[in-house]
């Protein structure tokens, strides 16, 4: 119809180590896309960040990307992606891995450009205000931590950590003597919060064995030792290149391993720096649990698309842009 504006559809794409998720978004007022199609599944054919399978990768690339595109009741081809990558700190990165560019050859997806994942999430993350007085993000995978460092408005560190919130989850089930799947729920209702002395947890047995009971403070022993090893491992990689105590916004916390119970006062004193998890902001949603740092990768690159649009099409001029600075 005469006189009303083109849509301008987004494709984002979030590779990850655990999962694969697909959000196709309408560019909203002032670069605030509107979810359209949302999907999740998980990430096969990947260890450790490393692509194992090309085939069965492609397929979960596929079905994340098909879930979306019928949600939205549109098919694009086109996605900005994030992926397991430390790319340099200018932010985007190039695919050199040889299985993971057939992959996504395979799943019919062209990519328009490609972020680490940590830079994507800081996209959906970190604020103005963020970004220009200094604040490392720390973005708590499951195979690979992902470390950002923002200051004067840039990113000016980027690093990728082989361990993760899985490493956890792979303790408990190796010294518990039961099932990942089983380790994961210990891990999750659990966390870091320290049981009661008398407090036990029945575990499931595996390969036929019975149900046994252990102390709640053993398990809670196992997540903690893992959890300050990995907050060890980002304090030195990030000690070697920046002042800590020169960075006024102190560390944000992202992805599925920020969730863990007790999580932010753990990194607070092995830092030794003011803590939070962040959210995902900016973003038009019907659903309150895609706002989780699960996903603030994938929207990262929404938000990007996004904002990429309404400077391509000028919608913020004049008044607008003004108006826009301060919203």
């Amino acid at each position: 119809m005469p006189g009303l504006a083109r849509k301008h559809i987004i494709g984002g794409l979030d590779i990850g180590t655990t999962k694969v998720v697909s959000v196709i978004a309408e560019a909203g007022l002032h670069g605030h896309p509107v979810i359209k199609g949302w999907g999740e599944c998980a990430a096969l054919g990947i260890r450790k960040g490393v692509v194992i399978d090309k085939t069965s990768l492609g397929k979960s690339i596929a079905h994340a990307v098909g879930m979306a595109q019928a949600m939205a009741g549109l098919s694009i081809k086109e996605f900005y992606c994030s992926l397991p990558y430390a790319s340099q700190p200018a932010g985007t990165c190039e695919i050199t891995d040889v299985q993971l560019y057939e992959a996504i050859a395979m799943a019919g997806v062209t990519i328009r450009q490609a972020f680490s994942s940590v830079i994507a999430s800081a996209e959906a993350i970190l604020n103005h205000t963020h970004k220009h007085i200094g604040t490392v993000l720390i973005d708590l995978g499951g195979a690979l931590t992902g470390l950002a460092v923002y200051n004067q408005g840039e990113p000016v560190l980027t690093r990728m950590l082989p361990v993760g919130s899985e490493h956890i989850t792979s303790d408990l089930a190796l010294c518990l003597r039961t099932s990942l799947s089983e380790g994961e729920r210990i891990k999750r209702s659990l966390g870091l919060l320290r049981p009661d002395s008398s407090t036990t947890l029945t575990i499931s047995g595996v390969g036929g064995r019975a149900n046994r009971t252990v102390p709640a403070c053993t398990a809670s022993d196992i997540i903690k030792s893992r959890s300050q090893e990995i907050f060890e491992l980002v304090y030195q990689a990030l000690s070697q290149h920046v002042r800590l105590a020169s960075l006024t916004g102190g560390v944000i916390l992202t992805g599925g391993g920020s969730l863990l119970k007790g999580i932010v006062d753990l990194a607070a004193c092995q830092m030794n720096c003011p803590v939070a998890v962040g959210h995902p902001v900016k973003l038009a949603m019907s659903q309150e649990e895609w706002g989780s740092p699960v996903y603030a990768s994938v929207l990262g690159m929404v938000l990007y698309g996004a904002k990429g649009s309404t400077r391509r099409t000028g919608n913020q001029t004049g008044w607008r842009e003004v108006i826009s600075r301060f919203i």
